[in-house]
């Protein structure tokens, strides 16, 4: 009997834990699974692990620890997770904002020799989920909920600085039952092309537009990541509009706007036709020189550092601060202590600090994961997806967003079944009425 791939499910959620067996093998061989899998700009990027075979010939990925391969320890998600991008030195981030599954393509090999092969197949939603493209008035976006009539708890999901929609993310909620709007503000037709001026009106008529729909039940939580994250507790400080609010590595304070995805002197966002205050950048010539040296010699760059003289040489930064004491539903913030974009950590550390001193609910949740960088957690990081440390951004730059592989895969798992837990005790809607 040839070795052969032994897979519990070959169609499957995103989220879902899949066990991976190969069997007939010689005992004690050495067996090598290779993955593959293409995001949307057409980059592959791939994964192997090498496994000794037991007595009875068999190989368990979920109990068995590889003798070498692209991660170190027993998991059953680590050839997702660990997959690099095959033409890149550092490796690359992973695009991936559209609905569509992810394929992903198992080859077994042991003697020299390939034995069996196997694509499998990673949903954000099926049949059971309407998916609706919402141009409404001005409000842009995309729609998805459970295809069963009734009301659901919603949830809209604004996107980071790179804009645009995460669909992905939508989709996934709405096949747990709910109604999820990933909404477009900015970076794609019909909104504008840039991080600038943006009404925070823009976003009420979007609450109140999907308070309404017929597929909700009134009751809109948010949920924001880095950028997003920043303008989900602003949305939170300034409207009383929501059930609960999720922000992963968010801001304490308005950030600078960008254009052309650069940060320029410019305000993010207006209200009632007013710029808001945001923070100006201090730039430190040692700062600046060591971010040149890292560009020449191709090494990756972090731009935590003028963060740091920014926070600590800026006056009048106060009034870029975001209120957080005057958002009233519980918040849960997600950050990672390692985060080299910006200081999450520290930033999630100051508002809590303020939301204590001021008695603010004590429904919040605070999530720190030690070791772990920019890009943690649902929704731009998800299990069972080729977790995200750096990006190639073009002229020879490569961008760190802090963390590693294994600990920006470990938070993303942990911190998504808190938040599921979160919104279930926020919005009432339990588990076992998820439609799958």
């Amino acid at each position: 009997m040839a070795p052969k791939f032994q897979i519990s499910s070959i169609e499957s959620y995103i989220d879902e834990e899949l066990t991976i067996k190969v069997i007939g093998c010689l005992k004690n061989s050495e067996v090598t699974i290779h993955a593959t899998t293409y995001d949307e700009e057409e980059k592959k990027f791939c994964s192997y692990a090498t496994f000794i075979a037991d007595h009875e010939g068999m190989v368990n990925v979920s109990s068995q620890k590889p003798i070498k391969g692209t991660y170190n320890q027993a998991d059953s998600s680590g050839l997702f997770w660990s997959m690099e991008h095959a033409e890149s030195k550092w490796g690359d981030y992973y695009v991936k904002s559209s609905s569509d599954k992810v394929s992903i393509n198992l080859v077994l090999k042991a003697d020299g020799k390939e034995h069996d092969s196997v694509t499998i197949n990673r949903y954000f939603y099926t049949d059971g989920v309407i998916k609706e493209t919402v141009q409404h008035a001005q409000v842009k976006g995309t729609l998805f909920h459970p295809k069963r009539n009734g009301r659901y708890p919603a949830v809209m999901i604004l996107s980071g600085s790179d804009g645009g929609m995460e669909e992905h993310a939508a989709a996934l909620l709405a096949s747990k039952g709910y109604t999820a709007f990933a909404l477009c503000y900015f970076g794609a037709e019909g909104v504008p092309k840039d991080l600038e001026n943006i009404p925070l009106e823009y976003f009420q008529k979007a609450t109140m537009w999907l308070k309404d729909h017929p597929y909700v039940n009134g009751n809109v939580s948010l949920i924001g990541y880095s950028r997003g994250g920043e303008l989900a507790l602003l949305l939170g400080a300034t409207f009383d509009y929501y059930q609960s609010i999720i922000a992963g590595a968010p801001s304490a304070y308005i950030t600078a706007g960008m254009k052309n995805g650069i940060f320029a002197p410019v305000s993010s966002w207006t209200f009632n036709r007013k710029a808001l205050p945001y923070i100006k950048f201090t730039y430190r010539f040692s700062t600046m020189f060591s971010i040149l040296k890292n560009w020449i010699l191709k090494k990756p760059i972090s731009y935590l550092s003028i963060w740091d003289n920014t926070l600590k040489y800026r006056k009048g930064i106060t009034e870029a601060r975001i209120p957080v004491e005057n958002i009233h539903v519980p918040v849960m913030f997600i950050s990672g202590e390692d985060d080299q974009l910006w200081p999450s950590g520290r930033y999630v550390k100051m508002m809590e600090d303020k939301l204590k001193s001021t008695n603010a609910t004590q429904r919040n949740r605070y999530l720190y994961y030690e070791n772990a960088g920019h890009f943690l957690s649902f929704p731009y990081s998800f299990i069972n997806m080729p977790a995200r440390v750096f990006m190639n951004v073009g002229g020879g730059m490569t961008m760190t967003f802090g963390g590693s592989k294994t600990a920006n895969a470990k938070a993303a798992k942990d911190s998504w079944d808190r938040i599921l837990q979160f919104l279930e005790e926020n919005t009432g809607n339990a588990r076992n009425t998820w439609d799958k």
